[in-house]
C-alpha cells in the first residue's frame, strides 16, 4: 500500500498485519481484527471490528483531511491503539 508497498518489512509482525480480499487483518489484545478503509475526493472513512469483543467503530467523513483525526477517534471511542498507522501512512494530530 502507498510507495513503499513493494519493500519487505518485518516492523508489523507483532500484530500478523495481513491484507487481502479488500479487508486488513491484524491481532490485537482484543483477538483479531478486520479493518477497510477508503477515500476519495472530498469523503474518507475506516472501519475496525473486533469479533471476539463485539466492539467496531466506522468513521465516515465528508472531508479531504479527515484522516488526521481518525487515529484519536479510534483511541477515544473503543481504545483502539492497534491499527498500524504507519503501514497506514495516515497523517495524525500526533505521532
Amino acid at each position: 500500500m502507498g510507495p513503499f508497498a513493494a519493500r519487505d518489512t518485518n516492523a508489523n509482525d507483532n500484530i500478523e498485519l495481513s491484507y487481502g480480499l479488500g479487508f486488513g487483518l491484524l491481532k490485537s489484545p482484543f483477538g483479531w481484527g478486520a479493518f477497510k478503509e477508503g477515500h476519495g475526493d472530498g469523503f474518507q472513512h475506516y472501519m475496525i471490528l473486533f469479533p471476539q469483543q463485539q466492539t467496531a467503530m466506522l468513521i465516515m467523513a465528508n472531508s479531504d483531511n479527515a484522516e488526521s483525526i481518525f487515529r484519536q477517534l479510534l483511541e477515544i471511542g473503543i481504545a483502539d491503539r492497534y491499527t498500524p498507522w504507519k503501514w497506514q501512512q495516515w497523517p495524525s494530530l500526533y505521532n
